[in-house]
């Protein structure tokens, strides 16, 4: 049994509970605001595991447990400080541009182009072997081996690959599209069809993290249609529910994927689920203190540089965060090269770049880009196209606090691309159409009060 006393981990968790709260003064839709979705995702990746007291924290002292905790607060402060106290329009473009979303055929063009290229790429990758779409829809595939697993290192034949990333990035749509009842019925079909698809196929590949931005604007649609009455209900009841039905689905993933089954049935006894970043964070923070030195960026650096093909640049570095901290653990092969990937964590890796200071730039950056996501949610709140977008969003903004991996966001540029694509060639009509709603970001900005709640209009 381990001798560590929780009492810290109680306090930091009471604080988090007490910030949410804090913000429901301006309305229960705050709850779905990517400010709610960090806190939520730092209870979720470091506090239950700290409030758990697995085996795999005895080895660390009381004093180390309770110095990761004030890392942990720390980090969150550092994170809400910068939320609140600086604003700057990062997604302002992207904002104008949802407009277009509004229209039908805009709809259907982007659906369309995003699933010709993700197709296609795949089919070209696999050399036309068309059985490949469908491998993988009914049974989990051993340890990633499927299509739309994890990303690769950019040789040309991989970035023909790596196009398949338009398939997610008009999943918002294709869910939109589908619940929109002026849609051409033969539009709606394809796209409900699809996007059981990419359900499917993201569902039993061994990857949790491409699941939830899928998952996530399928609720939002729902949630969307629904009585104001039973959004209420929706968001109190289904967010909890949610993160205690992902807990056990991440561990049956856990213990299947190897294998390539999905066996709900040994869930309660798989020791490692997933979300234990906590052990890691305190681990680098003692490797640390004794000799080993910080990546300085590098590990950020190997992801930023990750699409650019290894045949013009063939000395491209391949030691992201998830191999240095392999070899930390000394999780080697008989060849001195690591046999699996360890995730650090969002604050693990802050901590493996920067050491302590990485915890005061890492989540003030983090707190900076979220803000300005989180001024999309009264665009969002006005159109369902809009608002799907902003729940793949915020989806990756949670999952991101397990691992920041750039390669999280390639949808959503990819969704972007295509978007500007179409203005550039005239024909989302945006230099002609009146605006649909204000945009939060180019003129005042909108905010939730107290006194003015946005809510989304009656389902029609």
């Amino acid at each position: 049994m381990n001798a560590q006393s929780t009492f810290t981990a109680v306090l930091v968790a009471g604080f988090i509970l007490a910030c949410i709260v804090f913000d429901l003064r301006r309305g229960l839709y705050r709850l779905l605001s990517p400010r709610t979705a960090v806190l939520i995702s730092v209870i979720y990746w470091y506090l239950l595991e700290a409030l758990r007291l697995p085996k795999d924290l005895a080895s660390f002292t009381q004093l180390e447990y309770d110095f990761g905790m004030f890392c942990v607060v720390l980090a969150t402060c550092t994170f809400l400080a910068a939320f609140h106290g600086i604003h700057v329009p990062l997604f302002a473009p992207f904002t104008r541009l949802m407009r277009m979303l509004e229209q039908p055929r805009m709809l259907w063009m982007l659906v369309a182009s995003g699933a010709t290229i993700g197709f296609g790429s795949i089919l070209l990758y696999t050399q036309f072997d068309v059985a490949e779409l469908f491998e993988g829809l009914t049974g989990m595939r051993p340890r990633w081996s499927g299509s739309l697993g994890r990303g690769r290192y950019g040789s040309w034949s991989t970035i023909v690959y790596e196009l398949q990333v338009f398939l997610p990035a008009v999943v918002p749509l294709a869910i939109a599209l589908a619940f929109m009842k002026r849609a051409p019925t033969r539009h709606r079909w394809f796209c409900a069809v699809f996007v059981i698809w990419m359900f499917l196929k993201s569902f039993f590949s061994g990857t949790r993290s491409i699941v939830l931005p899928i998952a996530l604007p399928l609720a939002a649609a729902i949630f969307w249609n629904a009585s104001p009455r039973l959004r209420r209900a929706l968001i109190v009841v289904g967010i909890p529910c949610g993160l205690v039905g992902g807990y056990f689905w991440s561990a049956a993933v856990v213990a299947g994927r190897n294998a390539g089954k999905f066996d709900a049935s040994v869930v309660m006894n798989v020791d490692f689920v997933g979300v234990e970043m906590y052990r890691e964070l305190l681990f680098i923070i003692k490797a640390e203190e004794h000799g080993m030195s910080p990546e300085y960026g590098s590990t950020y650096f190997t992801q930023l540089v990750n699409p650019i093909p290894r045949a013009l640049w063939p000395g491209k570095p391949v030691a992201d965060a998830g191999l240095v901290l392999a070899r930390a653990h000394e999780a080697l092969d008989r060849f001195g090269e690591p046999t699996l990937t360890v995730s650090p964590g969002f604050l693990g890796e802050a901590y493996l770049n920067f050491g302590f200071l990485g915890l005061l730039l890492v989540p003030a950056a983090a707190g900076v880009v979220v803000r300005a996501w989180d001024d999309l949610l009264p665009v969002g709140l006005r159109s369902l196209p809009a608002f799907l977008v902003y729940a793949g969003g915020v989806a990756t903004i949670f999952a991101c606090g397990r691992s920041v991996n750039f390669s999280t966001f390639y949808a959503l540029m990819a969704l972007f691309f295509l978007m500007r694509i179409s203005e550039v060639l005239g024909i989302a009509g945006l230099r002609t159409a009146a605006p649909t709603y204000a945009c939060p970001v180019q003129r005042r900005p909108l905010r939730v009060t107290a006194q003015t709640r946005y809510e989304p209009p009656v389902s029609r």
